[in-house]
């Protein structure tokens, strides 16, 4: 029986050992596995807790967190390369080795191109090259050839994360237009300096002469008409130079314009200059609903400018002959065509290309006379396309001209 006993008392010993044994190793695990949950808190920036059965919920508010920052990291990435992808300038970004990370179409266009675009992309990686060695940011200014003329500006920005080179970031911006612009206007003042000079030349010579001949009635009262001609000469030009400035600043202030109205009024303008030298000047019916958006003041010029330039080309009526200058306007969907036509001497195909130049003359020695600018038709295509529309001529020499003003037509709200 003591025997028994004794056998019981060394097996619960036993027992009772090896349970210490496994709750001490329990112990020790759940104290590494602790101090992992708390090296694991640290590093996310969660509090670690002092009880151990609370860290476990702890670290999975912790997880769900930081899968929240994630996810909405991942939607601001997907936000940024959406924005880079469909702006309009050129980004590429490359590696601290200069290799191309990522590039949006813009800038996907000169990589591995040819002619123009190849000076484009050697230039580009030249810029990003030394912005990486250097840790300065680069700009160059290129013309190419492709086949049109164009200019780029290409800026290279070095990316760094503390003392960390991560690479360049290089922005491709097209400046055709500005350059363009730019040429214009060195251009327009440089017609201007020249057309003013005229003028203001032969209005000194005449006063010069008028002064010395103070006692010649004859030459007296011929040079004051030739002073009155020249000076109605300038005043026309600088009407004409603030008429396109006026047409270049695109005024937004518009109201509903009836066209009917408004081409009655510009042909009443010149009816009696139209009598005087034996043409017929008419304006067809209008139709009700041919009703613009637009600035009056500059629509009167836009077809002023059409008519007067009909009546100085279009030769005078002999006889039973009286050449006609017509103005109509139809509706066409959603637009009106306004058209200006006449029995004048008509363009030849050469010069119908530039006739809406600034300062450009089809025939120099006629608009002397005529006292003509050269900036009417110009004037006129600049308002039509301010409006949202546009201007064409079709002619034939010794037939006549037409002209056709495209507009939006508008409709009450």
């Amino acid at each position: 029986m003591v025997a028994i006993v004794d056998t019981t008392l060394l097996v619960l010993g036993a027992a009772a050992a090896a349970v210490a044994l496994v709750a001490i190793v329990a112990i020790v695990h759940a104290r590494r596995l602790a101090k992992s949950v708390d090296l694991a808190l640290a590093r996310i920036g969660g509090e670690p807790s002092h009880h151990w059965w609370q860290r476990p919920r702890v670290l999975d508010r912790e997880v769900r967190i930081l899968e929240e920052g994630v996810e909405e990291s991942a939607k601001d990435r997907a936000r940024l390369a959406a924005a880079v992808a469909e702006a309009s300038i050129g980004i590429l970004l490359t590696d601290d080795d200069g290799v191309v990370l990522h590039a949006n179409e813009t800038a996907s266009s000169f990589l591995g191109a040819r002619h123009g675009e190849a000076v484009a992309e050697a230039r580009m990686r030249q810029a990003i090259e030394a912005a990486i060695l250097s840790r300065t940011s680069q700009h160059k200014e290129l013309e190419i050839y492709t086949p049109q003329r164009r200019f780029l500006d290409i800026r290279a920005i070095p990316l760094e994360h503390g003392v960390e080179s991560l690479g360049a970031v290089a922005y491709i911006t097209d400046v055709t237009e500005p350059h363009r612009v730019a040429a214009m206007r060195s251009d327009f003042i440089a017609n201007v300096s020249h057309e003013l000079k005229t003028p203001l030349g032969a209005l000194a010579v005449l006063a010069e002469t008028l002064a010395a001949n103070r006692g010649d009635p004859a030459v007296t009262a011929r040079m004051a008409d030739r002073l009155v001609q020249e000076s109605r000469r300038l005043s026309k030009l600088i009407g004409d130079i603030l008429d396109l400035s006026q047409a270049e600043a695109a005024d937004r202030s518009r109201t509903p314009v009836d066209l009917g109205t408004l081409l009655s009024a510009v042909a009443a303008g010149f009816g009696e200059a139209a009598a005087d030298r034996g043409l017929d000047l008419t304006v067809a019916a209008v139709p009700p609903s041919a009703v613009v958006l637009g600035e009056t003041r500059q629509l009167a010029t836009l077809f002023t400018n059409l008519v007067e330039n009909a009546l100085t080309y279009t030769p005078a009526g002999t006889g039973d002959r009286r050449p006609r200058i017509g103005l109509s306007a139809a509706v066409a969907g959603q637009e009106i065509i306004v058209v200006v036509e006449d029995e004048g001497i008509g363009i030849s195909e050469q010069h119908l290309g530039r006739i809406f130049e600034r300062f450009y003359r089809v025939d120099k020695g006629r608009s002397r006379e005529t006292g003509g600018t050269g900036l009417g038709l110009s004037i006129a295509r600049h308002i039509a396309r301010n409006h949202g529309g546009d201007i064409t001529v079709e002619s034939q020499v010794g037939v006549g001209t037409t002209f056709r003003v495209r507009l939006p037509m508008w409709r009450a709200p």
